[in-house]
Protein backbone atom coordinates (compact mmCIF):
# COMPACT_ATOMS: atom_id res chain seq x y z
CA UNK A 1 0.00 0.00 0.00
CA UNK A 2 1.04 3.70 -0.85
CA UNK A 3 1.50 5.95 2.79
CA UNK A 4 -1.35 7.49 1.94
CA UNK A 5 -3.16 4.09 1.88
CA UNK A 6 -1.33 2.83 4.80
CA UNK A 7 -2.93 5.70 7.04
CA UNK A 8 -6.65 5.76 5.82
CA UNK A 9 -6.54 2.02 6.59
CA UNK A 10 -5.06 2.45 10.26
CA UNK A 11 -7.77 5.93 10.05
CA UNK A 12 -10.78 3.67 9.18
CA UNK A 13 -9.86 1.56 12.19
CA UNK A 14 -9.17 3.78 14.82
CA UNK A 15 -12.37 5.59 13.75
CA UNK A 16 -14.26 1.92 14.17
CA UNK A 17 -12.53 1.44 17.49
CA UNK A 18 -14.42 5.45 18.36
CA UNK A 19 -17.75 3.90 17.75
CA UNK A 20 -17.37 0.88 19.57
CA UNK A 21 -16.67 2.78 22.29
CA UNK A 22 -19.16 5.45 22.11
CA UNK A 23 -21.83 2.64 21.70
CA UNK A 24 -20.27 0.35 24.81
CA UNK A 25 -20.55 3.42 26.93
CA UNK A 26 -24.01 4.78 26.08
CA UNK A 27 -25.79 1.96 27.56
CA UNK A 28 -23.03 2.23 31.20
CA UNK A 29 -24.21 6.11 31.06
CA UNK A 30 -27.86 5.32 30.76
CA UNK A 31 -28.58 2.43 32.95
CA UNK A 32 -30.36 4.70 36.17
CA UNK A 33 -32.55 5.79 33.49
CA UNK A 34 -33.25 1.88 31.95
CA UNK A 35 -33.68 0.53 35.70
CA UNK A 36 -36.32 3.70 36.14
CA UNK A 37 -38.50 3.45 33.67
CA UNK A 38 -38.27 -0.39 33.20
CA UNK A 39 -38.63 -0.99 37.18
CA UNK A 40 -35.49 -3.22 37.21
CA UNK A 41 -32.71 -3.57 39.56
CA UNK A 42 -29.37 -2.05 38.60
CA UNK A 43 -28.06 -5.78 39.10
CA UNK A 44 -30.37 -6.91 36.03
CA UNK A 45 -29.36 -4.07 34.05
CA UNK A 46 -25.97 -4.64 34.87
CA UNK A 47 -26.47 -7.99 33.52
CA UNK A 48 -26.82 -7.09 30.08
CA UNK A 49 -23.42 -5.82 30.11
CA UNK A 50 -21.87 -9.63 30.98
CA UNK A 51 -24.46 -10.51 28.25
CA UNK A 52 -22.34 -7.95 25.61
CA UNK A 53 -19.67 -8.82 26.48
CA UNK A 54 -20.15 -12.79 26.42
CA UNK A 55 -21.10 -12.58 22.79
CA UNK A 56 -18.47 -10.78 21.65
CA UNK A 57 -15.91 -13.80 21.66
CA UNK A 58 -18.26 -15.28 18.94
CA UNK A 59 -18.23 -12.14 16.91
CA UNK A 60 -14.75 -11.76 17.34
CA UNK A 61 -14.02 -15.73 16.61
CA UNK A 62 -16.13 -15.12 13.00
CA UNK A 63 -14.59 -11.80 12.20
CA UNK A 64 -11.43 -13.16 12.51
CA UNK A 65 -11.64 -15.95 10.62
CA UNK A 66 -13.46 -13.33 8.06
CA UNK A 67 -10.61 -11.71 8.27
CA UNK A 68 -7.67 -14.03 7.95
CA UNK A 69 -9.79 -15.95 4.39
CA UNK A 70 -11.19 -12.67 2.44
CA UNK A 71 -9.10 -9.92 4.38
CA UNK A 72 -9.52 -7.53 6.75
CA UNK A 73 -12.09 -4.74 5.50
CA UNK A 74 -15.20 -7.08 5.10
CA UNK A 75 -15.86 -7.54 8.72
CA UNK A 76 -15.12 -4.15 9.59
CA UNK A 77 -17.82 -2.69 7.11
CA UNK A 78 -20.12 -5.29 8.28
CA UNK A 79 -19.43 -4.80 12.00
CA UNK A 80 -19.75 -0.85 11.50
CA UNK A 81 -23.23 -1.20 9.72
CA UNK A 82 -24.71 -3.89 12.52
CA UNK A 83 -23.72 -1.22 15.15
CA UNK A 84 -26.43 1.11 13.07
CA UNK A 85 -29.21 -1.80 13.02
CA UNK A 86 -28.80 -2.48 16.94
CA UNK A 87 -28.62 1.36 17.94
CA UNK A 88 -31.94 1.96 15.78
CA UNK A 89 -33.65 -1.18 16.92
CA UNK A 90 -32.92 -0.35 20.36
CA UNK A 91 -34.23 3.52 20.18
CA UNK A 92 -37.20 1.70 19.14
CA UNK A 93 -37.56 -0.28 21.94
CA UNK A 94 -40.55 -0.29 24.58
CA UNK A 95 -39.82 -3.26 26.67
CA UNK A 96 -36.51 -3.94 28.90
CA UNK A 97 -36.47 -7.69 27.19
CA UNK A 98 -36.25 -6.41 23.76
CA UNK A 99 -33.31 -4.10 24.64
CA UNK A 100 -31.78 -6.70 26.48
CA UNK A 101 -31.86 -8.94 23.24
CA UNK A 102 -30.57 -5.86 20.83
CA UNK A 103 -27.65 -4.57 23.66
CA UNK A 104 -26.67 -8.60 23.71
CA UNK A 105 -26.44 -8.50 19.74
CA UNK A 106 -24.59 -5.22 19.68
CA UNK A 107 -21.69 -7.49 21.10
CA UNK A 108 -21.48 -9.33 18.10
CA UNK A 109 -20.23 -6.26 16.43
CA UNK A 110 -17.99 -5.01 19.33
CA UNK A 111 -16.06 -8.59 18.88
CA UNK A 112 -16.00 -7.91 15.27
CA UNK A 113 -14.47 -4.66 15.32
CA UNK A 114 -11.42 -5.73 17.24
CA UNK A 115 -10.51 -8.78 15.93
CA UNK A 116 -9.87 -7.21 11.68
CA UNK A 117 -9.61 -3.30 12.93
CA UNK A 118 -6.69 -4.55 15.40
CA UNK A 119 -4.94 -6.21 12.55
CA UNK A 120 -5.48 -4.31 9.83
CA UNK A 121 -4.35 -0.93 12.56
CA UNK A 122 -0.53 -2.42 12.74
CA UNK A 123 -0.45 -4.50 9.46
CA UNK A 124 -0.89 -0.80 7.94
CA UNK A 125 1.60 0.77 9.38
CA UNK A 126 5.41 0.67 9.31
CA UNK A 127 7.08 -1.60 11.96
CA UNK A 128 9.05 1.50 13.31
CA UNK A 129 5.79 3.35 13.93
CA UNK A 130 3.85 0.39 15.47
CA UNK A 131 4.34 0.77 19.57
CA UNK A 132 3.27 4.40 19.07
CA UNK A 133 0.21 3.33 16.56
CA UNK A 134 -0.47 0.73 19.21
CA UNK A 135 -1.16 4.01 21.86
CA UNK A 136 -2.53 5.93 19.36
CA UNK A 137 -5.11 3.25 18.27
CA UNK A 138 -6.26 2.09 21.80
CA UNK A 139 -6.62 6.29 22.38
CA UNK A 140 -9.80 6.13 20.05
CA UNK A 141 -11.25 4.06 23.00
CA UNK A 142 -11.68 7.31 25.88
CA UNK A 143 -11.97 9.54 22.83
CA UNK A 144 -15.62 7.61 22.04
CA UNK A 145 -16.59 7.40 25.43
CA UNK A 146 -15.35 10.78 26.40
CA UNK A 147 -17.84 11.72 23.12
CA UNK A 148 -20.38 9.34 24.44
CA UNK A 149 -20.21 11.57 27.98
CA UNK A 150 -19.92 14.09 26.39
CA UNK A 151 -23.19 13.86 24.81
CA UNK A 152 -25.15 12.79 27.63
CA UNK A 153 -24.33 15.72 29.35
CA UNK A 154 -26.47 17.62 27.02
CA UNK A 155 -29.00 14.70 26.34
CA UNK A 156 -29.58 13.03 29.25
CA UNK A 157 -31.85 13.46 32.42
CA UNK A 158 -33.67 11.79 34.82
CA UNK A 159 -36.10 10.26 31.87
CA UNK A 160 -34.15 11.08 28.17
CA UNK A 161 -32.07 8.14 27.63
CA UNK A 162 -33.32 7.15 23.94
CA UNK A 163 -31.91 9.98 21.94
CA UNK A 164 -28.65 8.80 22.83
CA UNK A 165 -28.52 5.20 20.67
CA UNK A 166 -29.96 7.44 17.45
CA UNK A 167 -26.62 9.76 18.18
CA UNK A 168 -24.83 6.79 17.80
CA UNK A 169 -25.67 5.93 14.17
CA UNK A 170 -24.53 9.11 12.44
CA UNK A 171 -20.94 9.56 13.02
CA UNK A 172 -21.08 5.44 11.65
CA UNK A 173 -22.72 6.43 8.87
CA UNK A 174 -20.34 9.76 7.73
CA UNK A 175 -17.15 7.46 7.89
CA UNK A 176 -18.06 5.65 4.88
CA UNK A 177 -16.05 7.34 2.41
CA UNK A 178 -12.67 6.04 4.68
CA UNK A 179 -13.52 2.33 3.29
CA UNK A 180 -13.10 2.83 0.05
CA UNK A 181 -9.61 5.00 0.26
CA UNK A 182 -7.53 1.90 0.69
CA UNK A 183 -7.48 -2.43 -0.49
CA UNK A 184 -8.40 -5.25 1.52
CA UNK A 185 -5.49 -6.36 3.12
CA UNK A 186 -4.91 -10.00 2.20
CA UNK A 187 -3.43 -12.70 4.22
CA UNK A 188 -0.24 -14.02 3.21
CA UNK A 189 -0.23 -15.78 0.07
CA UNK A 190 0.59 -19.27 -0.27
CA UNK A 191 4.23 -20.57 -0.18
CA UNK A 192 5.51 -23.25 -2.59
CA UNK A 193 5.81 -26.86 -0.59
CA UNK A 194 3.93 -25.74 1.94
CA UNK A 195 0.49 -27.81 3.25
CA UNK A 196 -2.59 -25.51 3.08
CA UNK A 197 -5.31 -25.54 6.03
CA UNK A 198 -8.05 -22.95 6.94
CA UNK A 199 -7.19 -20.59 9.81
CA UNK A 200 -8.95 -22.83 11.98
CA UNK A 201 -7.07 -25.66 12.03
CA UNK A 202 -3.74 -23.71 11.50
CA UNK A 203 -4.55 -22.38 15.11
CA UNK A 204 -3.93 -25.79 16.54
CA UNK A 205 -1.05 -26.95 13.94
CA UNK A 206 1.29 -23.90 14.00
CA UNK A 207 4.17 -24.72 15.80
CA UNK A 208 3.76 -21.98 19.56
CA UNK A 209 0.13 -21.02 18.70
CA UNK A 210 -1.83 -22.80 21.23
CA UNK A 211 0.57 -21.63 23.64
CA UNK A 212 0.49 -18.15 23.29
CA UNK A 213 -3.59 -18.63 22.93
CA UNK A 214 -3.73 -19.74 26.38
CA UNK A 215 -0.92 -16.97 27.86
CA UNK A 216 -2.29 -14.63 25.98
CA UNK A 217 -6.16 -14.90 27.04
CA UNK A 218 -5.01 -15.20 30.82
CA UNK A 219 -3.33 -11.42 30.50
CA UNK A 220 -6.35 -9.99 28.24
CA UNK A 221 -8.93 -11.53 31.45
CA UNK A 222 -6.76 -9.87 34.38
CA UNK A 223 -6.88 -6.62 32.52
CA UNK A 224 -10.57 -6.90 31.33
CA UNK A 225 -11.09 -7.61 35.18
CA UNK A 226 -9.44 -4.02 35.95
CA UNK A 227 -10.91 -2.49 33.08
CA UNK A 228 -14.87 -3.58 34.09
CA UNK A 229 -14.16 -3.46 37.60
CA UNK A 230 -13.04 0.46 37.04
CA UNK A 231 -15.75 1.62 34.47
CA UNK A 232 -18.99 -0.54 34.53
CA UNK A 233 -20.07 0.48 38.13
CA UNK A 234 -18.32 4.01 38.08
CA UNK A 235 -21.46 5.72 37.31
CA UNK A 236 -23.50 4.01 39.86
CA UNK A 237 -21.00 4.43 42.20
CA UNK A 238 -20.77 8.59 41.84
CA UNK A 239 -24.73 8.86 41.39
CA UNK A 240 -25.88 6.43 43.85
CA UNK A 241 -23.43 6.07 46.31
CA UNK A 242 -21.55 8.83 46.51
CA UNK A 243 -24.47 11.15 45.21
CA UNK A 244 -23.16 13.40 42.25
CA UNK A 245 -25.76 14.96 40.09
CA UNK A 246 -26.01 13.70 37.09
CA UNK A 247 -23.88 16.25 35.03
CA UNK A 248 -21.39 16.09 37.59
CA UNK A 249 -21.14 12.42 37.28
CA UNK A 250 -20.71 12.69 33.43
CA UNK A 251 -17.54 15.54 33.91
CA UNK A 252 -15.78 12.25 36.02
CA UNK A 253 -16.24 9.85 33.52
CA UNK A 254 -14.80 12.37 31.00
CA UNK A 255 -12.04 13.02 33.60
CA UNK A 256 -10.92 9.14 33.75
CA UNK A 257 -11.33 9.07 29.93
CA UNK A 258 -9.34 11.74 29.80
CA UNK A 259 -6.57 10.25 31.90
CA UNK A 260 -7.28 6.93 29.49
CA UNK A 261 -6.50 9.32 26.31
CA UNK A 262 -3.08 10.19 28.23
CA UNK A 263 -2.25 6.67 29.30
CA UNK A 264 -2.46 4.57 26.38
CA UNK A 265 -0.56 7.22 24.17
CA UNK A 266 2.01 7.35 26.85
CA UNK A 267 2.17 3.66 27.22
CA UNK A 268 3.21 3.68 23.17
CA UNK A 269 6.07 5.70 23.78
CA UNK A 270 7.29 4.12 27.22
CA UNK A 271 7.22 0.72 25.31
CA UNK A 272 9.07 2.17 22.60
CA UNK A 273 11.81 3.33 24.96
CA UNK A 274 11.78 1.03 27.57
CA UNK A 275 9.53 -1.83 25.95
CA UNK A 276 6.52 -3.93 26.22
CA UNK A 277 6.89 -5.08 29.91
CA UNK A 278 7.72 -1.83 31.40
CA UNK A 279 4.55 0.14 29.51
CA UNK A 280 2.27 -2.44 31.09
CA UNK A 281 3.35 -3.65 34.70
CA UNK A 282 4.64 -0.12 36.08
CA UNK A 283 1.10 1.97 35.57
CA UNK A 284 -0.19 -0.86 36.71
CA UNK A 285 1.38 -1.12 40.10
CA UNK A 286 1.04 2.64 40.41
CA UNK A 287 -2.36 2.63 40.57
CA UNK A 288 -3.11 -0.19 43.16
CA UNK A 289 -2.11 2.88 45.97
CA UNK A 290 -4.07 5.57 43.65
CA UNK A 291 -7.92 3.29 44.13
CA UNK A 292 -8.81 5.02 47.28
CA UNK A 293 -8.77 8.10 45.52
CA UNK A 294 -11.09 6.57 42.87
CA UNK A 295 -13.87 5.24 44.53
CA UNK A 296 -13.98 8.64 46.78
CA UNK A 297 -12.50 6.79 50.38
CA UNK A 298 -10.25 9.70 50.79
CA UNK A 299 -10.13 13.29 50.31
CA UNK A 300 -12.94 15.89 49.53
CA UNK A 301 -14.06 16.43 45.57
CA UNK A 302 -10.79 17.51 44.36
CA UNK A 303 -9.26 14.35 45.07
CA UNK A 304 -11.87 12.73 43.56
CA UNK A 305 -11.51 14.37 40.13
CA UNK A 306 -7.96 13.34 40.66
CA UNK A 307 -8.48 9.43 40.92
CA UNK A 308 -10.50 9.64 38.33
CA UNK A 309 -8.09 10.97 35.96
CA UNK A 310 -5.02 9.21 37.64
CA UNK A 311 -7.61 5.78 37.47
CA UNK A 312 -7.59 6.10 33.71
CA UNK A 313 -3.68 7.08 33.11
CA UNK A 314 -2.62 4.05 35.38
CA UNK A 315 -5.38 2.00 35.76
CA UNK A 316 -6.30 1.26 32.38
CA UNK A 317 -3.30 3.45 30.13
CA UNK A 318 -1.26 0.15 30.33
CA UNK A 319 -3.99 -1.10 27.18
CA UNK A 320 -1.67 1.30 24.73
CA UNK A 321 0.23 -1.45 23.84
CA UNK A 322 -2.50 -3.95 23.65
CA UNK A 323 -2.61 -4.31 20.02
CA UNK A 324 0.83 -4.12 19.60
CA UNK A 325 1.40 -7.27 21.70
CA UNK A 326 -1.16 -9.42 20.82
CA UNK A 327 0.09 -8.96 16.88
CA UNK A 328 3.20 -9.41 17.69
CA UNK A 329 2.47 -12.94 19.38
CA UNK A 330 0.85 -14.57 15.88
CA UNK A 331 2.05 -14.64 12.02
CA UNK A 332 -0.50 -13.28 9.69
CA UNK A 333 -2.34 -16.25 8.28
CA UNK A 334 -3.86 -16.61 11.31
CA UNK A 335 -3.60 -13.49 13.42
CA UNK A 336 -6.81 -11.57 12.86
CA UNK A 337 -8.53 -15.13 14.42
CA UNK A 338 -5.76 -15.59 17.07
CA UNK A 339 -5.87 -12.22 18.44
CA UNK A 340 -9.88 -12.03 18.11
CA UNK A 341 -9.98 -15.57 20.54
CA UNK A 342 -7.35 -13.61 22.98
CA UNK A 343 -8.86 -10.67 23.35
CA UNK A 344 -12.75 -11.95 23.67
CA UNK A 345 -11.06 -14.95 25.73
CA UNK A 346 -9.78 -12.52 28.15
CA UNK A 347 -13.04 -10.28 27.67
CA UNK A 348 -15.40 -13.93 28.67
CA UNK A 349 -13.40 -14.40 31.09
CA UNK A 350 -14.08 -11.40 33.00
CA UNK A 351 -17.95 -10.81 31.95
CA UNK A 352 -18.74 -11.45 35.14
CA UNK A 353 -17.08 -8.73 36.81
CA UNK A 354 -19.92 -5.91 36.18
CA UNK A 355 -22.76 -8.62 37.69
CA UNK A 356 -20.35 -10.09 40.25
CA UNK A 357 -19.34 -6.32 41.96
CA UNK A 358 -22.79 -5.21 42.56
CA UNK A 359 -23.55 -8.73 43.81
CA UNK A 360 -21.16 -9.31 46.42
CA UNK A 361 -22.14 -5.76 47.91
CA UNK A 362 -25.47 -6.57 48.35
CA UNK A 363 -24.91 -9.88 50.00
CA UNK A 364 -22.73 -8.93 52.33
CA UNK A 365 -23.77 -5.53 52.85
CA UNK A 366 -20.99 -3.46 51.75
CA UNK A 367 -19.82 -0.19 50.23
CA UNK A 368 -19.80 -0.26 46.32
CA UNK A 369 -16.58 1.26 46.86
CA UNK A 370 -15.03 -1.00 48.96
CA UNK A 371 -16.11 -3.67 46.60
CA UNK A 372 -14.44 -2.15 43.80
CA UNK A 373 -11.16 -1.50 45.69
CA UNK A 374 -10.82 -4.99 47.01
CA UNK A 375 -11.91 -6.54 42.90
CA UNK A 376 -9.34 -4.24 40.96
CA UNK A 377 -6.70 -4.27 43.59
CA UNK A 378 -6.51 -8.06 43.35
CA UNK A 379 -6.55 -7.73 39.75
CA UNK A 380 -4.01 -5.24 39.09
CA UNK A 381 -1.57 -7.52 41.45
CA UNK A 382 -2.38 -10.60 39.47
CA UNK A 383 -1.87 -9.06 36.26
CA UNK A 384 1.36 -7.67 36.56
CA UNK A 385 2.88 -10.44 38.50
CA UNK A 386 1.63 -12.62 35.41
CA UNK A 387 3.17 -10.41 32.87
CA UNK A 388 6.43 -10.18 34.75
CA UNK A 389 6.30 -14.42 35.14
CA UNK A 390 5.42 -14.74 31.78
CA UNK A 391 8.37 -12.26 30.42
CA UNK A 392 10.56 -14.42 28.99
CA UNK A 393 7.53 -16.39 26.89
CA UNK A 394 6.53 -13.65 25.10
CA UNK A 395 9.59 -11.16 24.45
CA UNK A 396 13.20 -12.41 23.44
CA UNK A 397 16.44 -10.67 24.01
CA UNK A 398 18.22 -9.26 21.00
CA UNK A 399 21.28 -11.24 21.17
CA UNK A 400 19.03 -14.38 20.76
CA UNK A 401 16.99 -13.01 17.67
CA UNK A 402 17.20 -14.98 14.30
CA UNK A 403 16.26 -13.46 11.32
CA UNK A 404 13.58 -15.09 8.82
CA UNK A 405 14.42 -17.35 5.92
CA UNK A 406 12.64 -15.92 2.92
CA UNK A 407 9.83 -18.28 3.08
CA UNK A 408 9.00 -17.81 6.77
CA UNK A 409 9.16 -14.06 5.90
CA UNK A 410 5.86 -14.58 2.90
CA UNK A 411 4.14 -17.02 5.12
CA UNK A 412 4.72 -15.66 8.48
CA UNK A 413 4.15 -11.57 8.46
CA UNK A 414 1.65 -9.64 6.54
CA UNK A 415 4.50 -8.39 4.65
CA UNK A 416 8.23 -6.71 3.99
CA UNK A 417 7.75 -3.86 6.84
CA UNK A 418 6.83 -6.54 9.52
CA UNK A 419 10.14 -8.14 9.34
CA UNK A 420 12.81 -5.33 8.23
CA UNK A 421 13.73 -4.75 11.60
CA UNK A 422 14.58 -6.93 15.16
CA UNK A 423 11.48 -6.89 16.72
CA UNK A 424 11.10 -6.96 20.83
CA UNK A 425 7.72 -9.07 20.81
CA UNK A 426 8.84 -12.93 19.93
CA UNK A 427 6.30 -14.06 17.66
CA UNK A 428 4.88 -17.45 18.42
CA UNK A 429 6.77 -18.56 15.06
CA UNK A 430 9.56 -16.89 14.95
CA UNK A 431 11.65 -19.97 15.18
CA UNK A 432 15.11 -19.07 16.40
CA UNK A 433 16.85 -22.26 15.19
CA UNK A 434 16.97 -23.86 11.54
CA UNK A 435 15.98 -27.24 12.84
CA UNK A 436 13.33 -25.98 14.71
CA UNK A 437 11.82 -24.76 11.18
CA UNK A 438 13.11 -27.45 8.65
CA UNK A 439 9.45 -29.46 9.07
CA UNK A 440 7.61 -27.41 5.66
CA UNK A 441 4.79 -29.58 6.38
CA UNK A 442 4.52 -27.71 10.20
CA UNK A 443 4.38 -24.57 8.45
CA UNK A 444 0.74 -23.62 7.35
CA UNK A 445 -0.91 -20.72 4.69
CA UNK A 446 -4.64 -19.79 5.10
CA UNK A 447 -6.69 -21.90 2.38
Amino acid sequence: MTKRQQWAAFSAAWVGWVLDAFDFMVYVLVMKQLAAEFGVGLAAVSGSITLTLLVRLAGGALAGWMADRWGRKLPLMISLFWFVAMDAAIYFSHSFTAILIFRTLFGFGMGAQWAAGTALAMESLPERHRKIGSGLLQAGWPIGVMLAAGVAYFVVDAHTWRPMFLVGTIPAILTLPLWFMFPSMKPAPRVAGTKQVSPVRALVTTPGVPKMLILGSLVMALGFMVYYGLQSQYPVLLGVELKLTAKSVMLHVILFNAGMLFGVIAAGFVAQRWGVIAALVTPALLMVPALPLYVGVVGGAAALGIGAFLGGALGVGYSGVTPVLTTSLFPAHVRALAIGIVYHVGAFVAAFVPWLVPQIATHYHLALSRVLMLVVGVALVLMSAAVLALRKLITVPAEQRADFTVEERVALTAGEDAVTAPRELYPAVALSSSSSASSAGSRVTPA
